[in-house]
Formats: structure tokens, C-alpha cells, sequence
């Protein structure tokens, strides 16, 4: 129908959708609901699954739920929208069937990215829109949005595009440093401080001037260019700002950038009037805030020293910000395979430490399958697992959970540091910073008050590295030196295998006691030879260990 001045208009009584929303916002609440649940069952390594079956459930009924509505998509653009959804699935599907679970870290620091590039490119195409001061129904007029509304929206439009666009780039920074690519040393350009204030300023300016001094929505000329101008200015401060963060704060920056995607979202929904990006936007944000902060604290770090960067080189040499922390002196005591055996064999209770080393080997099948020979030989084998252990939030609990390591027999810091006491070997598998005494000692270390897993407090230390390099905060550790400490040099996955190798030979003893492994720094190691094999003994056959089974 047409209105006075002969414009045609949606009639909204021949539109009982239109009248009557309640089936999309019945959806709505059950997609939103499923988020609740998402975060709910993803608090626990248990319900983890059932938390991403509920959250896929949840996005497949909004995805569904607004591509069948009249307000989003009509005639022909319904087809099109599936259409350009099929690249994204394939991609998804695609990098979730070929990414290795080691590589976790760098997938979810660029699926952060995209869901900020998605919001940013969002404004920028609602911005070009004829039709964004305007209220549309299946492409018809219905009504125009008030001042007050469009100005709402013009700020969620360069909130989206400044948020968006910093966390693309900064994310792919971050991808690029887990990756290896870039090394993770701080890079912190000179004058940061004025720089970062000057590209604050031209945002606010040119974000403003998109929308005023004669430029309006849909200006593709004067205003466009100001848009692209923002857009440029945040991408260049988000390589800035994730340039000058060092490896050591690298978990805590992928956490971040993961709010500020959800934050981008949010700012994407209040542009759009979609209360879903809203909504779900908000819960990204919130979580993603919330773990940034736990995560701060058992770093003993503030979020404004992370955002400041400069923290931890990654690369294995000196750097400026450890030159006052104390030099670590002292005699290595290197082990080989059956020295380690032998330690291990004759506990009674083990503690395994996983860190970063376990997932560049590759190792987690190879340590649960260590672990499950060890407890059918009647071990207490336990995991300790730091909260920062590795490149992302819960790295360590996916690679254990992907090689079936069962639940209840992985403790956090703060539920397993008062067991290594009463622990006679705490075996630590390719970690550094998180074993470091020097948090608790050094007054002037970078990690120092950081929690950290007092290992040393076992009987007997093991430590499984690669080299005696210092760890992404470049601070020595002072356990390597320490009396009870020995050190298995070598490939995790290759020293575990050849400890695997020798616990399936049940005639291997050895007439060595284990105190010989600790009798000064001055002695060095020697192999221990095995003599010949005893008289075969039967014995009772024990019940099979679950974990054995499931291995």
C-alpha cells in the first residue's frame, strides 16, 4: 500500500509475523538458553562436550531462526546468505579435521580475529547502506528511526569497527607468535605511550567526522574514506599493542582478544538492533574478562602490566627485564633413561607436571600411556596442572583429555601443591616457569609472588627438557640446580618412549640404590646395568585399571 505522498509501505496487518514475533523470540530465548548452558558445562573437564554440543545447538537455532526472518533476509537473499555461509563451514569444518590439538592455541587466538574482522566489516557495510536510517520489513518501508536511535547506532558502528579491527590484527599477531613465525620477544616501539594517545585521538576525530560536518550514512565519498581511515588506525594499534606483549603474558592476551571479539559482537548487535549479538556478544565479553583476570592473579601480574607488554622474551637468552633477578650457580645433575626408571619404579606416589615441551612433542598418548603402566604397578600417579600452563587458558586439560588421562586424577595449583610434600618424585614434563622456586625466592625476578607448583618438595625431581634454556619469561630456574633435582635431557615423546620401553620389561632391576643418583654436585652420573634376569614368580592376577583399559 502507499501513503499520502504516494510511498509505498508495508502493511503491517498483512504481516502476522510482524504482529506477532513471539516464534523468533521463542528462539531466540532457546539459543541464549543454550549459551547458559555452554558456559555452565564448559566450567567442568567432564561436561566440557555436552558444553559445545549445547552451544552449537544455540547458534544453529539463531543462525536459523534470523535468516528465516522477514526483518534480515527476503526473496532472493536468503539464498545468497546461504550461499555465503558455505565457505565458512567448509572452512570451519575443514581447520577443525586438520588442525592438530597442539595447535589449539593459534586456532582460537584466529577464530577470535574473524569474529572481529566480521564485526568491523559489518559497520562498514551498514554504513554504506541507503536503507540504515530506516525501518524495512521484507525490503519494504515501514518507519524511520529516531535521532536518538541513529546516533546509538553510529556509535556502535565505530565501536564495532575500532574493536573489530584491533582485535583481527592483534590476534593475528598473537597467532603468528604461537606459531613461531614472529618471535614471541616484546617488541615496544618507541614512544608508545604518545603514539598510542595520538592513534586514540584520530580515531575518536575521524570516527566523529564520518558522521558530521556534512558527511551522513551513506556517504561513499568523504565519509567512506573517514571510515576506512578508522579502520586502518585500529588495525595498526592492534600490532602495536600485541607486538610489545612477550610470550610469558601470551595466554593471557589470547583470553583478552577474546573478549574484545565478544565485546565487537555486542557493539555489532547494538548496530543492528539484534538483541542475540547482544546478548551473546556480552557473555563472550564477561567470560572472556573473568578469565583474563584469574589468570592475571595466578601470574601475580595486573591486566594493565599485560596490556603494557615487554614481559618475557621467549627466546631462551638474557633479557633486560631479569638483569637484576639472581644468577642461578650450580652443578646440573643429568640422568639417563634408567636412572629415571628406576626413581619412578620405586615410588609409592608420582606427580606429573605437563607444560608447554609435552605439547611441541607431542607427548600426551605417550605420558598417559606412562602413566597407566606406572599405576598398574600400584603407583599413585597424579596431574598437576598450573592454570598458565602452556600457550592458552586449559591447554594442558585438552591435551590430557584428547589422550584419555581420566579426570579425577587431575588437580589444579591450588588443590595439588600441598600434596608434593608427602610426593617421592615429581616428574615435570617439558614445563620451566611454572616449577620456578625463583617466584617465591627472588625478590627481583619478573615471576616473582606468581603462584607456581613447588615441586621441589617432592623426595626426588625429575625434569624432562629439551635444552637447559630458560623458559618464555627468560628468567634461569633454580631447580635445575637443586640437589633432589635430576635432568632428562631430550624430546619428551623419545624419553618417555624409551621409559615406556623399559617398564614393559618386568625383569629389568637394578642393584644401584636410587640415593646414588643424588651424591653431590661434584659426582657425575653413570649408567646402571642390569643384571640377569630373575627366576619367573607367579602371582595373582590383580583387576585390570580402568585408565589401563581405556589406553
Amino acid at each position: 500500500m502507499e501513503d499520502n505522498n504516494g510511498t509505498e509501505v508495508w502493511d503491517r496487518t498483512d504481516d502476522p509475523y510482524f504482529v506477532d514475533k513471539a516464534w523468533l523470540d521463542t528462539i531466540v530465548v532457546v539459543g541464549l538458553t543454550c549459551f547458559v548452558l555452554c558456559l555452565m558445562k564448559l566450567s567442568k573437564v567432564a561436561t566440557s562436550k555436552m558444553g559445545m554440543i549445547f552451544g552449537m545447538i544455540g547458534m544453529t537455532a539463531l543462525v536459523a531462526g534470523y535468516w528465516a526472518d522477514e526483518a534480515y533476509t527476503y526473496d532472493d537473499g536468503r539464498w545468497l546468505i546461504a550461499v555465503s555461509m558455505a565457505p565458512g563451514i567448509l572452512l570451519g569444518l575443514t581447520s577443525a579435521l586438520s588442525v592438530e590439538i597442539t595447535s589449539l592455541p593459534e586456532l582460537v587466538g584466529a577464530y577470535n580475529g574473524f569474529g572481529g574482522f566480521a564485526a568491523a566489516l559489518e559497520a562498514i557495510a551498514l554504513y554504506v547502506d541507503p536503507n540504515a536510517k530506516n525501518f524495512l520489513r521484507g525490503g519494504h518501508f515501514i518507519d524511520e528511526k529516531t535521532q536518538a536511535m541513529l546516533w546509538v547506532q553510529a556509535i556502535a558502528l565505530v565501536l564495532s569497527i575500532v574493536i573489530g579491527m584491533m582485535t583481527f590484527t592483534g590476534s593475528m599477531i598473537a597467532c603468528l607468535k604461537l606459531h613461531g613465525t614472529i618471535a614471541s620477544k616484546p617488541r615496544v616501539i618507541p614512544y608508545r605511550s604518545i603514539i598510542t594517545l595520538l592513534l586514540f585521538a584520530a580515531m575518536v576525530l575521524f570516527g566523529t567526522l564520518s558522521f558530521t560536518a556534512g558527511q551522513d550514512w551513506n556517504d561513499r565519498v568523504l565519509g567512506l574514506t573517514f571510515i576506512i581511515i578508522v579502520s586502518f588506525l585500529a588495525s595498526v594499534y592492534g600490532v602495536i599493542a600485541v607486538m610489545a606483549i612477550g610470550g610469558g603474558d601470551m595466554p593471557v592476551s589470547i583470553s583478552f582478544l577474546n573478549a574484545l571479539s565478544g565485546m565487537s559482537t555486542s557493539a555489532a548487535g547494538f548496530m543492528l538492533s539484534n538483541e542475540a549479538l547482544v546478548v551473546s556478544g556480552a557473555f563472550i565479553c564477561c567470560s572472556g574478562i573473568i578469565l583474563t583476570l584469574v589468570m592475571c592473579k595466578n601470574m601475580n601480574r595486573s591486566i594493565s602490566k599485560v596490556l603494557v607488554g615487554g614481559f618475557g622474551d621467549g627466546g631462551g637468552g638474557s633479557s633486560s627485564v631479569n638483569a637484576k633477578s639472581e644468577k642461578v650457580v650450580g652443578t646440573v645433575k643429568e640422568a639417563t633413561a634408567w636412572d629415571v626408571f628406576e626413581l619412578l619404579t620405586n615410588a609409592r606416589k608420582v606427580i606429573i607436571v605437563p607444560g608447554y615441551g609435552m605439547a611441541v612433542a607431542k607427548a600426551q598418548h605417550a605420558c598417559a600411556e606412562l602413566a597407566c603402566k606406572l599405576r598398574a604397578k600400584d603407583i599413585n600417579v597424579l596431574f598437576a596442572i598450573h592454570p598458565v600452563a602452556g600457550r592458552m587458558p586449559g591447554h594442558m586439560n585438552v591435551l590430557l583429555a584428547e589422550a584419555k588421562v581420566p579426570y579425577d586424577i587431575t588437580f589444579a595449583l591450588d588443590d595439588i601443591n600441598a600434596d608434593f610434600a608427602d610426593t617421592d618424585v615429581a616428574l615435570v614434563l617439558g614445563a620451566n616457569d611454572i616449577v620456578n622456586p625463583g617466584a617465591q625466592t627472588d625478590a627481583d625476578s619478573p615471576i616473582a609472588g606468581m603462584p607456581v607448583l613447588e615441586v621441589w618438595k617432592a623426595t626426588h625431581t625429575i625434569c624432562m627438557k629439551r635444552s637447559l634454556n630458560v623458559g618464555y619469561a627468560g628468567v634461569d630456574n633454580p631447580l635445575f640446580v637443586n640437589d633432589n633435582n635430576i635432568m632428562f635431557l631430550g624430546d619428551a615423546k623419545t624419553s618417555l618412549l624409551k621409559l615406556i620401553s623399559l617398564l614393559d620389561e618386568p625383569s629389568a632391576h637394578f642393584s644401584t640404590p636410587a640415593s646414588s643418583l643424588f651424591l653431590g654436585s661434584g659426582e657425575s652420573m653413570r649408567d646402571i646395568e642390569a643384571p640377569k634376569p630373575k627366576k619367573k614368580t607367579h602371582q595373582r592376577v590383580k583387576s585390570v585399571d580402568p585408565f589401563l583399559a581405556q589406553i
